[in-house]
């Protein structure tokens, strides 16, 4: 019996030293397990977006694959609709439920895999301290945005959002050349990748990026439409479709917490108004990026790894906030990298806990027809107030102690 006794101390002392070990991948894979049981429930909604559009391009890209490419069909980059053609290549129905699960399945999948880069950024670049790096896991898969964006709403934001994070990734792991190749991809599906660039422009000034890179975006993008174009869709039509989707709209906002939140109701009382402002709005929105680009230039001075992440954040917070035009959805990418500034920063966390929290009432509205204090206007308001204090507090803490000067950029063209 004392036999026994001591071969099952053992035993339990082995398993205790096991779990002990290996706690922190177990509990990775718990965090993904939940992830992955959390999004069934959602598959079922179809959207409105899904019915006006997502399953009338599929319709077509089933009735003929060939044809669908060819013309054009819908306002998203021949890049996204090569996933139709694929899930058409398996004759799943237009009206069923596996055509809605299955393209959702395909957004989802990029959330895992913008959620494993963030796993393996901290854990072996940033070496951060497993619960942080737990942490970032939980965030990457569970912040509301990003848990109803793919599995419940059906959007494919994920999939853009997944190549800058493979950007930043690549730019970590000191592979600049792949990491200019990663965001040409995520420029091929979709626009809003653009908020990035100013960080590669930032990294060129800093001597960790060369110029030759950049022309590697649009060479990616022009290899990525070589499909559509060999089923006879012209090069023009190809490059174009950035042109045609800024078009569409003439509406300062819709249902985004930006600035122009503030005079939302306005927008709805005076659409004619309205029409005639957007050209103007577009003028100052590109004009305080462009402000915000060269302040950026003109006091980062020799820049690591943690600007990166921090100048990304405000750049992807800041360029919806201030550009017309913009969706609800459109502050999907600073609500994956505002994972990225808490798990470097974790005594500012409130900063994007309120990023997250005012970018959500573009979603209540459009998702669940909820609004903060029950009014529309109202909503967006307090919203755009959410990440405005954001913004402010971000601010502060990138150009705190910093003055702008020429010299940083002459400085930063004879380093090494």
């Amino acid at each position: 019996m004392s036999q026994f006794n001591d071969t099952l101390k053992k035993v339990n002392n082995v398993v205790i030293d096991f779990l002990r070990k290996y706690w922190f991948y177990f509990a990775i894979a718990a965090v993904v397990i939940l992830a992955v049981v959390a999004r069934i429930p959602l598959y079922t909604k179809r959207s409105g977006d899904f019915n006006s559009f997502l399953q009338p391009w599929y319709q077509q890209a089933y009735d003929n694959a060939k044809a669908f490419l060819a013309n054009g069909e819908g306002d998203y980059t021949p890049t996204y609709m090569y996933f139709l053609v694929m899930i058409s290549w398996f004759r799943v129905k237009p009206d069923s439920s596996a055509y809605l699960y299955t393209l959702k399945t395909i957004s989802v999948l990029f959330e895992f895999g913008s959620a494993f880069l963030i796993f393996w950024m901290f854990k072996f670049i940033f070496k951060k301290n497993d619960a942080l790096t737990l942490l970032a896991v939980f965030l990457a898969l569970f912040v509301p945005q990003i848990l109803l964006n793919s599995a419940f709403w059906g959007q494919c934001d994920s999939i853009f959002t997944f190549f800058i994070v493979l950007s930043l990734f690549l730019i970590f792991k000191k592979q600049p050349l792949w990491s200019a190749v990663a965001f040409g991809v995520s420029f091929a599906f979709k626009l809003q990748s653009i908020f990035f660039l100013p960080v590669l422009v930032l990294l060129w000034l800093n001597k960790k990026y060369r110029f030759w890179y950049f022309l590697l975006i649009p060479v990616v993008y022009i290899v990525l439409m070589i499909p559509a174009m060999i089923c006879g869709r012209s090069f023009i039509s190809c490059i174009s479709v950035y042109g045609s989707q800024t078009g569409e709209y003439s509406i300062l906002s819709l249902n985004a917490p930006t600035i122009y939140a503030y005079v939302y109701k306005s927008m709805v009382t005076n659409e004619s108004v309205v029409k005639e402002l957007v050209p103007a709005a577009i003028v100052i929105g590109i004009t305080s990026i462009l402000v915000l680009c060269v302040f950026l230039f003109l006091t980062q001075k020799d820049i690591q790894s943690e600007d990166i992440i921090k100048i990304s954040y405000l750049l992807a917070l800041f360029s919806p906030f201030m550009l017309p035009k913009m969706h609800d959805r459109y502050f999907y990418l600073a609500e994956v990298l505002g994972i990225l500034y808490l798990i470097i920063n974790p005594k500012k966390w409130y900063i994007p806990a309120l990023s997250i929290a005012g970018s959500f009432s573009g979603y209540n509205v459009y998702l669940f027809n909820t609004y903060y204090l029950e009014d529309r206007n109202i909503n967006l308001m307090i919203g755009a107030t959410l990440i405005l204090a954001a913004l402010i507090l971000l601010g502060y803490d990138i150009f705190k102690g910093k003055t702008p000067s020429w010299k940083n950029i002459e400085e930063n063209k004879n380093m090494a």
